[in-house]
């Protein structure tokens, strides 16, 4: 399993009313130069807000409003503790092994139970967690707690 970002890489390029450069001098020329100036700066302005900030609005809207979230960071947590269940155990396998210790046959079937158990619980809880977590991420984001000074990852300090 490979860690992905939440929000993902989103690639800014600047639009060309952002690249486009504006006379100062121009506010004194004419009867209207200041607020032809004026204008080209907020125009200017609002084309690159649109263009670095408007994706990562729409990003952390559909992280929000994605209903499978909760269930597919509950299912992520739960496969990773079983995987690391699945390790352990091999592990452990491989130790009595090397040290040339073996099992009784009650002594399997009790280790057996007590794992299953205890692998159970693990993965439970571990998505219990997750879940809770996805869903506190999504009310945070809708509540404004989460705004974009909060995205994760530094993908807003590129």
């Amino acid at each position: 399993m490979q860690y992905q970002p939440t929000l993902g890489q989103i690639t800014y390029a600047p639009s060309e009313t952002a690249q486009q450069r504006v006379d100062p001098n121009q506010a004194m020329r004419g009867d209207q130069g200041a607020s032809q100036l004026l204008g080209q700066l907020n125009r200017a302005q609002w084309a690159d807000w649109k263009n670095r900030f408007a994706p990562y609005v729409d990003e952390l809207a559909r992280v929000a409003q994605d209903n499978n979230a909760p269930g597919a960071a509950a299912a992520n947590a739960s496969n990773a503790v079983g995987l690391a269940f699945d390790s352990s155990q091999q592990g452990l396998a491989q130790q009595r092994q090397g040290y040339g210790i073996s099992q009784t046959p009650q002594q399997q079937a009790a280790e057996e139970r007590r794992t299953s158990l205890e692998r159970s619980a693990s993965m439970v809880s571990a998505g219990n967690e997750a879940r809770i977590s996805a869903q506190d991420r999504q009310d945070a984001i809708l509540a404004g707690g989460m705004g974009l000074s909060n995205i994760p990852d530094r993908v807003m300090n590129q």
